[in-house]
C-alpha cells in the first residue's frame, strides 16, 4: 500500500522495492510532481473508477504525467459509468491515453461466472391530499413572484421554473445593479426569497414535513447570525406553514415505506446489511431516528466532512470507524449522503434504498453498485409523483441510455492506434492460483480466451445458419427488364427496331379489322 499516511522518505523506499504498487491518485500525483518517484519506471498503470479522469481531478493529472514521462506505457482503465456525453467520454480517453475501448456486459462469458442477481424496483408515490393542501399557499405565492419577475424581464416565460432558471434570474439582477438599473435591487431580493421558497417546496414534496421544518428552524437560527433569511420567514404563507407544522406529524409516505422495506429485509436476512442514500443531512438524521425505533435495526449516519452552523461533519477517522462498524455488523443500516456513493467496500449490502433519484446517470450507477457484489441484492428507488423526483428520474434514465448508446458506437468505430506491440514476456512473472493448482498467468489467460472465442464463434455460426435458412426460404422476385425501369412516356432506341420488324398489313386486312 502506498498512501499519504506513510512519510515521503518511507514511500520512496517502498516505491523502489515494490513490483506492484496500490495507491491513491493524490499521493502518486504529488510524489511524481515533487520528484520522489519516477513514472517512467511504470510499465502498466491500472485505474479503477476511471470516469473521474476529467478536469483537475487527480486521475486526470496522473494520466497526463504518465503520458509525458512514459509515452509507450500501457494504461488499463475500468469504470461502470464512463460518462453520459461524448465530450465526457472523450475527455477521459484523452487524459488517460486510453483509445482501445472494450464494452463488457453481464452476459459476457468472462463475466457471467461472477455475475449475481440485482433487481431494481421503482416506487412511484402519490402525495396525500393533506400535504398538497399544505403546499398550495407556497405554490401560489411562488407563482405570483415568478409572474412579477417575468413582467420585469428577469425570468423567461415558461411552464416549469427550476433552480437553473432562478440562478439565471439572480445573474440578470446582478447585471441590472451593475448597470444602475434600480429594478435590479428589488429583483435581487425577490429572487433570493424565490430560491428559498423553491428549496422549501421541494423538501415538502420529496423529503417530508419534518425535514422542511428543520430547514425553517435552521433558517431562523441563521437569521439571528446575520444571514438574510428573516425576510422569507416573515412572509405570511411561510409563517402560517410553520404554525401548522408544529401541530402535525409526518405526512410524507416515503418514511413509512423505508421502514417497511428495511424491517422486511432484516426479518428475512437477520445478518443482512442495508444502505440508504439521501441528498440531505436532515433526512439522514430523520431516518436514523425513525429506524432505530424498530427491534433488530441498528442504524447510524454516514455523512461528509464539511460543517455548517450546528451541523457538524464527520472527520475521516470517524468515517473509517463508521464503515468498520458497518462491516463488522455492529450496525446493520447505514444512512448515507452522496459521500457514500463511491469508495464503500461493503460486499454484503443486500438492500440499497435511494430515498430520491439523482440527476446524474454516473451517480445513479455508483449508488446501485453498492449492492449485488458477491451475492444477490435489490435496489429500491422512491419517487414522489409529479415532483422534482419524477423529472430527475427521467433525466437520469435518458442519460444512462445515451451512455450505453455512445459506448456501443465508440466500440464499433475502429481506432487508428488500436494495434499495439505485445510483449510476450509481460506476464512471465505472474501466476494464478485456481484453487486446484497454480498456473502461469499467460496460460490462464489463453485458456479463458479460448473458451470465450469458442462460445462466440458458435453463437455467430448459429446466427449465420439462421440467416442463410431465411434467405433460402424467401421468394426472390426476378430482375426487372430495361423497359420496366424507364418512365412510361420515354421510348428506347430498341423500341423503333421492334416496330420495323413487325410485318406490314395489307389495306384490305386493315379495313376488315377496323369494321370488326
Amino acid at each position: 500500500a502506498y498512501t499519504g499516511e506513510t512519510g515521503p522518505d518511507k514511500r520512496k523506499a517502498i516505491w523502489d522495492q515494490a513490483t506492484v504498487v496500490m495507491a491513491t491518485p493524490q499521493v502518486i500525483r504529488n510524489d511524481a510532481m515533487s520528484g520522489v518517484i519516477d513514472l517512467a519506471t511504470v510499465d502498466l498503470l491500472i485505474l479503477d473508477e476511471a470516469h473521474h479522469a476529467t478536469g483537475n481531478h487527480a486521475y486526470a493529472q496522473v494520466g497526463n504525467l504518465y503520458q509525458r514521462t512514459h509515452s509507450s506505457g500501457r494504461v488499463l482503465a475500468a469504470t461502470a459509468s464512463p460518462g453520459s456525453t461524448l465530450r465526457n467520454i472523450n475527455e477521459v480517453r484523452t487524459n488517460l491515453n486510453a483509445h482501445n475501448l472494450d464494452l463488457c456486459k453481464r452476459t459476457d462469458p468472462l463475466l457471467s461466472a461472477y455475475d449475481v442477481d440485482m433487481k431494481i424496483h421503482t416506487h412511484p408515490l402519490d402525495l396525500p391530499e393533506s400535504l398538497t393542501t399544505l403546499i398550495a399557499p407556497l405554490r401560489g405565492h411562488f407563482n405570483e413572484e415568478v409572474a412579477h419577475l417575468q413582467r420585469q424581464g428577469f425570468i423567461p416565460k415558461k411552464e416549469y421554473i427550476g433552480s437553473s432558471d432562478i440562478e439565471r434570474a439572480q445573474q440578470s439582477a446582478s447585471r441590472a445593479i451593475q448597470q444602475r438599473d434600480v429594478r435590479g435591487y428589488d429583483a435581487a431580493r425577490r429572487v433570493a426569497d424565490l430560491r428559498r421558497l423553491h428549496i422549501l417546496m421541494n423538501l415538502m414534496q420529496t423529503q417530508g414535513t419534518k425535514v422542511a421544518q428543520a430547514f425553517l428552524n435552521r433558517a431562523e437560527e441563521e437569521g439571528r447570525n446575520g444571514r438574510k433569511t428573516n425576510r422569507m420567514l416573515a412572509l405570511p404563507v411561510v409563517h402560517q406553514l410553520r404554525l401548522a407544522l408544529n401541530d402535525l406529524e409526518e405526512l410524507h409516505p416515503k418514511g413509512g415505506l423505508v421502514e417497511a422495506l428495511v424491517t422486511k429485509e432484516l426479518v428475512e436476512k437477520p445478518d443482512g446489511k442495508v444502505l440508504i442514500f439521501t441528498e440531505y443531512r436532515d433526512s439522514v438524521a430523520r431516518l436514523v431516528s425513525l429506524l432505530n425505533l424498530h427491534d433488530g435495526v441498528e442504524a447510524d449516519a454516514f455523512i461528509g466532512q464539511s460543517s455548517r452552523g450546528k451541523q457538524k461533519g464527520m472527520t475521516q477517522k470517524q468515517q473509517l470507524a463508521q464503515l468498520q462498524r458497518f462491516r463488522s455488523g455492529e450496525i446493520n443500516v447505514l444512512v448515507a449522503t452522496s459521500v457514500g456513493e463511491e469508495g464503500l467496500d461493503v460486499p454484503a449490502a443486500d438492500l440499497v434504498v435511494l430515498y430520491e433519484p439523482v440527476p446524474s446517470a454516473v451517480r445513479a450507477i455508483q449508488r446501485r453498485g453498492r449492492t449485488a457484489r458477491q451475492r444477490a441484492g435489490s435496489v429500491h428507488v422512491l419517487i414522489a409523483k409529479n415532483t422534482r423526483d419524477a423529472y430527475v428520474h427521467r433525466a437520469s434514465e435518458r442519460q444512462e441510455e445515451n451512455m450505453h448508446r455512445l459506448m456501443g458506437r465508440l466500440v464499433r468505430q475502429k481506432q487508428l492506434n488500436e494495434n499495439y506491440v505485445v510483449n510476450e514476456q509481460a506476464l512471465a512473472a505472474f501466476s494464478v492460483d485456481t484453487g486446484e493448482e497454480t498456473i502461469p498467468a499467460k496460460t490462464y489467460l489463453e485458456v479463458d480466451l479460448a473458451k470465450y472465442t469458442e462460445q462466440k464463434t458458435t453463437d455467430e455460426e448459429s446466427i449465420e445458419k439462421d440467416t442463410q435458412r431465411k434467405k433460402t426460404d424467401d421468394k426472390i422476385a426476378p430482375d426487372l427488364r430495361a423497359d420496366q425501369l424507364r418512365p412510361r412516356a420515354q421510348s428506347s432506341l430498341f423500341a423503333f427496331e421492334e416496330e420495323e420488324k413487325e410485318p406490314l398489313q395489307r389495306p384490305e386486312q386493315q379495313a376488315v379489322e377496323a369494321v370488326l
